[in-house]
């Protein structure tokens, strides 16, 4: 019988072991740790991001690693996942789906008890044959028995606040902290995550669940796209023909909950370090709502606070545009956003990315014989001559001149 092959990456230089790691997924640095305790102590523990959601086991890692006087050091970055579960249907044309069979969308169940929008949120709901389920997919039965407890538990972090005293504890905590990142993309699509947060890697095997998606997001699937909101606003009628009689502005504002409780911590405590910042959301077709740059507001001056620091390098920022191509681009013309970005003295990086649909190069709210009549210069946003350092500059889903 041959010997075994002998193990020859402990024996690497220490140089040529930490380049290999560098290129390794977070997982696969845990399951080489786990191969032998000499690898175990070859492989320092690393933890450069950590998590916030409203979740509870998200928070209770986030503390420990906060109060861990030698790992809290190496962090350097927070995500904040606003990707809240799915408590029902929001939009309205979803809700007059139920009305119309004589049903409250709240109350409408199945024979086995589970709700009627969470058995449409999963991923075999009306399964042509054309996607093949895996195997090992959860029962709808044993999906919401382990769903329905996170939301009790999502319900309380909301109520008591506690990712938001876990945000602030962090910034105190954290000293090597340069970014944050808020984003409602964390779930991603369906059984690919974007990230694999605590509580996303205790799901059981073949957990099934409707994908969060707490920001508005654009899709083409109902009889009217879902179009972006005025942010500041003494009408709510809009917002409630949308997502229905209960929606105030604040309501619909509050959807960005993770973007606002983030700026406003940032700009109340002064002593932190934080120079990049990545709104996410095009992953899943969402954004922070562009209308945030009509006009000034309590959310547009804490953006501002922090651009203007000094240091602050990075910025990408995703925005759900919705419709705003019908509207001409108003909110890019307003000047605002061109004046928060100009506060960024020492940018080196900035990307922007709406949700504009483009199909064969043109928008698909627009006539093509009139394109031409709704772009803009890259001018009307981006202030590069206040820019000196900028390295990397991005741009999709807008057509422009120069």
């Amino acid at each position: 019988m041959a010997s075994p092959k002998p193990f020859i990456l402990p024996k690497l230089p220490k140089e040529l072991r930490e380049a290999i790691y560098a290129h390794l997924e977070s997982d696969d640095v845990k399951n080489l740790r786990a191969t032998c305790s000499a690898m175990a102590k070859l492989i320092p523990l690393s933890f450069d991001r950590v998590f916030i959601s409203a979740n509870s086991l998200n928070l209770k890692v986030f503390r420990a690693i906060a109060d861990d006087e030698i790992i809290r050091h190496q962090v350097t970055e927070i995500v904040w996942d606003d990707a809240r579960l799915t408590t029902g249907p929001e939009l309205e044309e979803d809700r007059m789906e139920y009305e119309e069979d004589g049903v409250d969308p709240d109350d409408a169940v199945t024979d086995n008890g589970y709700p009627l929008w969470f058995k449409k949120g999963r991923s075999d709901y009306g399964n042509p044959g054309s996607y093949i389920l895996p195997d090992y997919l959860m029962g709808i039965e044993e999906s919401w028995a382990y769903y329905k407890p996170l939301l009790e538990d999502q319900r309380q972090v909301l109520a008591s606040d506690a990712d938001i005293k876990a945000f602030k504890y962090g910034l105190q905590r954290f000293h090597s902290l340069k970014r944050v990142t808020i984003t409602p993309s964390t779930h991603g699509r369906i059984r690919n995550p974007l990230y694999r947060t605590p509580m996303i890697r205790a799901f059981p095997r073949g957990f099934d669940y409707p994908v969060p998606t707490a920001w508005p997001w654009y899709t083409n699937e109902l009889s009217a796209p879902v179009d972006v909101l005025p942010w500041v606003s003494e009408d709510d009628s809009p917002h409630q023909e949308m997502y229905g009689p209960d929606c105030t502005v604040e309501a619909y504002r509050a959807k960005w909950r993770g973007y606002r409780v983030v700026t406003r911590a940032l700009a109340e405590h002064d002593d932190h370090h934080i120079t990049e910042l990545y709104i996410g959301g095009n992953e899943v077709r969402s954004g922070l709502n562009c209308r945030i740059f009509d006009q000034r507001c309590v959310e547009y001056d804490d953006l501002v606070t922090l651009l203007k620091r000094p240091g602050f390098r990075y910025l990408s920022l995703d925005l759900f545009t919705g419709l705003l191509e019908r509207e001409d681009w108003e909110s890019y013309k307003s000047g605002l956003l061109r004046d928060a970005l100009a506060q960024a003295k020492d940018l080196e990086h900035i990307c922007l990315r709406s949700t504009m649909e483009i199909t064969g190069g043109s928008s698909e709210q627009l006539d093509w014989e009139e394109i031409e009549n709704y772009v803009f210069p890259l001018r009307t946003i981006f202030p590069i001559d206040q820019w000196p350092r900028l390295r990397h500059f991005g741009i999709s889903h807008a057509r422009t001149t120069r």
